[in-house]
């Protein structure tokens, strides 16, 4: 199961590479429209599919660290991986990639805001992390349930995955269970 997640996680951030060699950093910022005859940059996977293995997979164990913080510097190097990866998320989400739906997302103001946040938040948990500071680590998981919430509202009001590995979040009833 750990190489099916490392595998896709790769395809997904070959995809962001690509996209991102081709573009300077004032571009990164927004998009700007493909030009007429020349063909869309896309992402190699759909835009669910990223928020599924990439925001939803990266987020739990920032979520899941404000109740059980790390216990090692191991543990601290695998949350700090995932809020990058959160950080990452935010701009492959301002970019098509395979889905029915991705075009349209995507040429939404308000879902690149919402990419924009959710880069943005991720960078400030990037530094929390760093900073080791639990009430940073706290308030940027917060923040990324919000954004998450209100897009889904937005634009995904069905099953949060899509169908997609069946997984939710871990939530704090299920640390009242053990």
């Amino acid at each position: 199961m750990r190489l099916i997640a490392i595998a896709t996680l790769t395809i997904i951030m070959g995809g962001g590479a690509l996209w991102l060699s081709g573009h300077s950093p004032d571009s990164m910022a927004k998009p700007e429209a493909t030009p007429p005859g020349e063909p869309m940059q896309r992402l190699p996977v759909s835009l669910n599919e990223i928020m599924v293995v990439l925001v939803n997979h990266s987020a739990d164990p920032l979520w899941l660290a404000a109740w059980r913080p790390p216990e090692d510097d191991k543990a601290w190097r695998a949350l700090e991986r995932s809020t990058y990866q959160l950080q990452i998320a935010g701009s492959l989400l301002a970019v098509p990639g395979t889905g029915p739906l991705d075009d349209q997302w995507v040429a939404s103001e308000k879902w690149q805001d919402y990419a924009a946040r959710l880069r943005d938040a991720g960078e400030r948990a990037v530094a929390a992390v760093a900073e080791r500071d639990m009430a940073a680590i706290s308030a940027s998981g917060d923040e990324i349930v919000e954004i998450c919430e209100a897009c889904h509202i937005e634009f995904k009001p069905g099953i949060p995955t899509g169908k997609k590995y069946g997984e939710l979040s871990p939530t704090a009833d299920d640390f009242e269970k053990e």
